[in-house]
């Protein structure tokens, strides 16, 4: 796999922050994340899909829900979807809509081509 850039680095990084500082029984909801980074929604969820099992046991990825706080039927069935609703049941939360905060960090202005970040 070839390496990522600077930017796609410092993004994942942030989004690390962002998804660390998520409090228990709290949860974000995807575009609410993909404004406060000031990216689109599927570059997160791109960075979220490739999180290897190291990262997903370090910070609580499960807590970023969809827009709308609901989980399409059909995705219901894959084991991703399975183990997010499975954690998120253990914190308490089954309607994720009643839980949203906003992201903890704003990064709206960063332009993340710029180095040094």
């Amino acid at each position: 796999m070839p390496k990522a850039s600077p930017a796609f680095q410092a993004m994942k990084r942030a989004l690390l922050k962002q998804l660390s500082a998520i409090p228990l029984g709290k949860v974000v909801t995807l575009d609410q994340m993909a404004c406060a980074m000031n990216i689109p929604a599927r570059h997160i969820a791109y960075m979220i899909a490739q999180l290897s099992p190291e990262e997903r046991g370090l910070v609580p990825w499960h807590r970023l829900v969809p827009t709308g706080c609901t989980f399409p039927v059909e995705k219901k069935q894959s084991p991703r979807q399975i183990e997010q609703i499975r954690m998120l049941a253990q914190e308490g939360i089954n309607d994720p809509a009643a839980h949203v905060i906003p992201p903890p960090f704003d990064y709206s202005t960063v332009f993340w081509a710029d180095e040094g970040l």
